[in-house]
């Protein structure tokens, strides 16, 4: 497994159930395999075996160069069934060069899936012609994935069989001599960007303008004026159909890690990014977010605050932030959206502030939610924590809860105890109907397990959803409702789920290194997909 700051799915991981893992218990789910999962190009001859862990080494580049491969890289692990070994010498699947002039040739190109195995065991099976230490961020996150998506078997999305772009070829044969090093010839030209794959190779549906594996099309490439950006990250269908290409990774798509933008070791109070809904809402969706992953120093106050704004009808933007000279090694968060006229969820977010001042800490707080839209009787409410402001010195506690729930509201409490100096929190809510068909959610805590006195990093139990429910893996979406960690050391816990069946999950509440963790807590919230 690689280390939590190379791979951003160890920040907020939720799994299927592995093939087999049902079997067990007499029942087997397999997921649906159909035609709206996505619109990446996979050569389905090409693919790696699902599960497999791919050893990759760096044939020369300078250590900047490298670290941001693997970062980018890795971006790929969260939603494909495939790990990235990163190894100094022996055998390697995937191999890196980084020179303008190696005797394969310069530029940016990879080997197809399974095509590296074919390549001499001292040649580069991947390169990147054109990186250095001064490249851009978004040039590396661009280039790394698509290369790296290439690896996995992915197409040009361009030259999926459903693309149908109605090329200006002379003017794009002409423009690829005139700008590319080393020029490209017609029949290179051809290959790379007019010719369809063959439909029996290749898995494919509707052309995604988003793909990372697209190339950027200006309008006079084509006869009719169809363009398309370049992308900077993988589209929402990109990660749904690799995740179905290699099952078993994530379900839960919707989130957010600072380790996808950064190193744990760059010190960046603000990281944010803008992510693009699956579908278009009528009206900006309501959402809510909840942290699912903190790793920050003891030295200094813990600060970290998860929140979404410049909500559209089809995207968002999510921020995962700290402030004043906290030091937020790494943070993750899921969340929450709903249709804003849909009066079945209602969704709400407090914040301390609204009842104290920062300056005026209190170890108990309660407020008073009124329903916008009263329900016929008391409905479900999940509660999650999305920001904490606590003191350095005093043991981190820290819960969030609702209480007395009626028709019309409830009361949202967020509590510390003991000596912990609590000078905000903040906390979003969902609520809907009891009965809701195909929803559900409950809680599950480290004490369910252990007793807070007795802490260790790993802890995990089984939280199981109402029986015939689900027909198929549903969708999760987790935050932490609570925390209670030792001050000394620094404070980093994770927040997870594995084996996820329409009967049950498998969840994981986990520390790291030498942070001691005497409880957690969180709320979850379980649907059809």
């Amino acid at each position: 497994m690689l280390a939590v700051q190379e791979n951003p799915a160890n920040g907020h991981l939720i799994t299927e159930a592995a093939p087999g893992e049902e079997e067990e218990q007499g029942e087997s789910h397999k997921a649906e395999d159909t035609n709206d999962i996505g619109r990446l190009a996979v050569e389905t001859r090409k693919r790696w075996r699902n599960g497999k862990t791919l050893r990759v080494k760096f044939l020369n580049g300078s250590d900047r160069v490298r670290r941001k491969v693997r970062q980018y890289a890795n971006i790929w692990t969260q939603y494909a069934n495939i790990n990235f070994q990163f190894v100094d010498a022996g055998e390697a699947e995937i191999r890196i060069n980084f020179d303008l002039n190696f005797p394969d040739g310069g530029g940016f190109w990879s080997n197809f899936g399974t095509d590296s195995l074919g390549v001499a065991a001292n040649r580069q099976t991947m390169n990147f012609g054109g990186f250095n230490d001064q490249t851009s961020e978004e040039t590396f996150s661009s280039i790394v994935l698509h290369e790296f998506g290439h690896a996995l078997g992915c197409h040009h999305e361009h030259q999926s069989p459903n693309a149908h772009i109605q090329w200006n070829e002379p003017f794009v044969i002409a423009e690829m001599w005139r700008t590319q090093n080393p020029r490209w010839v017609e029949a290179k030209t051809r290959f790379n960007i007019f010719n369809w794959y063959s439909e029996k190779d290749v898995k494919a549906t509707q052309l995604d303008g988003r793909s990372i594996m697209a190339y950027h099309v200006p309008a006079e490439w084509t006869l009719n004026g169809f363009t398309m950006d370049s992308n900077t990250q993988l589209s929402e269908t990109d990660k749904l159909f690799i995740a179905r290409m290699y099952p078993g990774r994530a379900l839960a798509i919707e989130s957010f890690n600072t380790l996808e933008l950064r190193p744990w070791n760059v010190n960046q109070q603000k990281a944010s990014k803008q992510f693009y809904f699956s579908k278009t809402y009528k009206s900006p969706p309501a959402i809510a977010v909840g942290l699912t992953c903190i790793d920050a120093s003891k030295d200094l106050n813990i600060r970290v605050r998860a929140f979404a704004d410049n909500v559209v009808k089809s995207s968002a933007m999510f921020h995962l932030d700290t402030w004043a000279d906290s030091r937020l090694y790494s943070a993750s968060c899921m969340w929450f959206r709903k249709p804003t006229d849909d009066k079945a969820f209602q969704i709400g977010q407090f914040n301390t502030t609204q009842d104290h001042s920062w300056e005026s800490p209190q170890a108990k707080t309660t407020h008073q939610v009124k329903f916008k839209h009263r329900y016929s009787k008391a409905p479900k409410v999940v509660v999650w924590l999305n920001e904490l402001n606590l003191a350095k010195g005093k043991n981190w506690r820290v819960k969030a809860h609702a209480s007395d729930v009626t028709a019309t509201g409830f009361k949202l409490h967020v509590d510390s105890w003991s000596d912990t100096v609590l000078f905000t929190a903040g906390a979003a809510w969902i609520a809907y109907p009891e009965d809701r068909k195909g929803v559900a959610s409950g809680t599950f805590q480290t004490q369910d397990v252990r007793k807070a006195t007795e802490p260790r990093t790993l802890t995990s139990g089984w939280e199981r959803f109402p029986a015939g429910m689900f027909k198929r893996n549903p969708k999760v979406v987790m935050g932490f409702n609570s925390i209670d960690a030792d001050c000394g050391k620094n404070l980093r816990v994770k927040l997870g789920a594995s084996a996820v069946s329409p009967r049950r999950m498998k969840w994981h509440i986990n520390g790291w290194s030498d942070s001691i963790l005497y409880s957690a807590g969180a709320s979850y919230i379980v649907f059809n997909s």
